[in-house]
C-alpha cells in the first residue's frame, strides 16, 4: 500500500481545507452574498478561483444556512448546454427534503427535468429537436421554489460566466430572471477572461451591466506560500530547507504554478531528508518539461505582433517600449499599443502596482525569455525571468 503521497495538488481544483490563505475573500465574497449582492469574480486561469468558489459555497452552507450551487458553463454554446449544466448542478448540490420538494416541482413542470438520471440530457438525446428554453426559465427560477420551500436562500456560483456570451440573448435571459431574485438568492459570476467580463458587465447596453460588485482574485504572498510548503513537507518527514526561497520566486505567488514546484520539487526529496539547490534545480527543469507543449501550444496561438511584445515586455524588465528591445526586435510603439490590451483582455500580462506590465504566468514568462536568450548567456537588457510580481 502506498503511504508516502504528494501532499501538493495542481492538477485539479483542491478540497475546502486544502486552500492556501484564502480566508479574507471567502469572508468578503460571503458577506456580499449574505447582504444581497450579486459578486462579479475575476482572476485568471490556473489562480485557485474554482477552489475559492468550492470553499465559499461549504462555508456558505455550513455556517450561513444557504444552499449552495456551482455551476460549470466553460465551453458552453447553446442554451442546451446551458440548461443541462444548470439541471445537473442543482441534482449534485441539493440534498434531503429540499431535493424531494424540488424533484416534484420539477416532474409538475412537464419539460422534462429531472435530479435524477433521466433529466432533460437524456431527453435531448432522444429528441434532439426538442426545445430547451422552457426547461432553461423553470430551472433559472427554482430560488424562487427553493425560497418558497422552506425559507431558503440560494448561493448559486457561475463558473466560467464569460462562456456565455459565445451565446446571443443568453445574459438578457439571466437577468430577466435574477432580478427578481435578490431576497431569495445570491450570485458569483466567475471568469477567467478579463475582456469578455468587462464586455459583459461594463458596457452599457448589455443586460447585466453595473449589476455586479467586482472583486479580483490575487496572487498568493509569500508568507502564507511559505508556511503551506514547509508545514507539508514536514508533514511527509522532509524539509524544504534552502529550496523554500528559488521556490518562492519562481512561483511569483502563482497558485497552480507554485504547487506545481512545490510537487516537482518533493518528488527530488527522499523521506527524511531536506531540499537542496540540486534538488531545486531537477524539480524545476522537470516542472519545464512538462509543460513545454502546454507553452508551446499558447504561444502558436498568439500572433507574431503579440509574440514580440510579450518578448519586448521581458527585455524591457516590464515595459514593452524600451528602444533596444524594440531594435532587436523590429518592434514598433504602435504595435506594441495595439497588441498589450488584447493581451490584458486575455489575462496573458497585467499592470503592475509600481507601472509597467507583468505576464502573468511566471513560468510562461521563464519559457519565452529563452527565446530572447536561447544560449542561455544574457546582456544588461535581457531577463531571464519576469521581473514584476
Amino acid at each position: 500500500m502506498i503511504v508516502d503521497v504528494n501532499p501538493f495538488v495542481y492538477s485539479r481544483p483542491v478540497p475546502p481545507e486544502d486552500i492556501v490563505d484564502r480566508d479574507d475573500e471567502v469572508r468578503l465574497l460571503l458577506r456580499h452574498a449574505i447582504g444581497g449582492h450579486y459578486v462579479r469574480l475575476y482572476a485568471p486561469r490556473k489562480y485557485g478561483k474554482t477552489s475559492l468558489l468550492t470553499r465559499a459555497l461549504h462555508d456558505g452552507g455550513r455556517d450561513e444556512g444557504l444552499v449552495p450551487v456551482l455551476v460549470d458553463l466553460y465551453r458552453v454554446s447553446s442554451i442546451a448546454d446551458v440548461t443541462v449544466r444548470l439541471e445537473r448542478a442543482y441534482a449534485k448540490h441539493l440534498k434531503g427534503e429540499l431535493r424531494r420538494r424540488v424533484e416534484a416541482f420539477l416532474q409538475r413542470t412537464g419539460v422534462g427535468l429531472s435530479l435524477g438520471a433521466f433529466g432533460i440530457s437524456a431527453r435531448l438525446q432522444l429528441e434532439p429537436t426538442r426545445d430547451p428554453l422552457p426547461a432553461l426559465h423553470a430551472l433559472l427560477d427554482l430560488p424562487l421554489r427553493l425560497e418558497s420551500a422552506g425559507g431558503y436562500r440560494a448561493l448559486i456560483a457561475f463558473d466560467e460566466f464569460q462562456d456565455i456570451g459565445r451565446i446571443d440573448g443568453l445574459d438578457g435571459l439571466l437577468r430577466s430572471h435574477i432580478q427578481h431574485h435578490g431576497e431569495v438568492a445570491s450570485y458569483v459570476f466567475a471568469g477567467s477572461e478579463p475582456g469578455l467580463m468587462r464586455l459583459l458587465f461594463e458596457t452599457k447596453d448589455r443586460p447585466l451591466y453595473g449589476s455586479a460588485v467586482p472583486m479580483r482574485l490575487g496572487r498568493l504572498a509569500d508568507a502564507d506560500i511559505a508556511a503551506y510548503v514547509a508545514a507539508r513537507f514536514q508533514s511527509t518527514g522532509r524539509a524544504v530547507g534552502e529550496a523554500l526561497n528559488p521556490l518562492l520566486q519562481a512561483g511569483r505567488g502563482h497558485p497552480q504554478r507554485t504547487m506545481l514546484l512545490a510537487h516537482r520539487l518533493w518528488e527530488e526529496v527522499a523521506r527524511g531528508a531536506e531540499a537542496t539547490l540540486e534538488d531545486w534545480d531537477a524539480a524545476h527543469a522537470a516542472a519545464m518539461a512538462e509543460l513545454d507543449p502546454e507553452f508551446d501550444a499558447q504561444w502558436r496561438g498568439l500572433d507574431l505582433s503579440e509574440q514580440k511584445t510579450l518578448r519586448a515586455l521581458l527585455l524591457g524588465s516590464g515595459s514593452p517600449y524600451r528602444a533596444s528591445a524594440l531594435r532587436r526586435l523590429e518592434l514598433t510603439k504602435d504595435v506594441v499599443r495595439r497588441a498589450l490590451p488584447r493581451l490584458a483582455a486575455t489575462a496573458e500580462i497585467e499592470e503592475r502596482d509600481e507601472g509597467g506590465h507583468t505576464i502573468v504566468d511566471p513560468l510562461f514568462a521563464a519559457w519565452i525569455a529563452r527565446l530572447n536568450d536561447p544560449a542561455g548567456e544574457s546582456g544588461d537588457d535581457s531577463p531571464q525571468t519576469d521581473p514584476g510580481r
